[in-house]
């Protein structure tokens, strides 16, 4: 099993002759969140740490679109600020 730096220090070239070859070569580590199994709990968790949708939607995308997709947004996001739109008044 190669270590994480001897994979990094790879080209492009070397890695795409080793998986001709048949050598598995591990995705990198910025790729191990995408498509993660998550179960409602985890979600919730996940959500409480946000205080606005547009933070939560960008923080971490995959929870995200799994409340988006189960189409329980309100319900997950009770708790967030609304989001301020419009240009701010300023009082004199």
């Amino acid at each position: 099993m190669m270590t994480k730096q001897e994979i990094e220090a790879m080209s492009f070239q070397q890695k795409l002759d080793k998986l001709r070859r048949g050598i598995e070569i591990p995705p990198p580590d910025r790729y191990s969140s995408r498509n993660r199994a998550l179960t409602e709990e985890e979600v919730y968790e996940i959500a409480i740490q946000y205080h606005t949708r547009s933070a939560f939607q960008y923080g971490d995308p995959t929870a995200y679109h799994w409340v988006w997709r189960k189409g329980r947004l309100d319900e997950f996001c009770e708790h967030m600020e609304a989001a301020k739109m419009g240009p701010k008044s300023c009082a004199e």
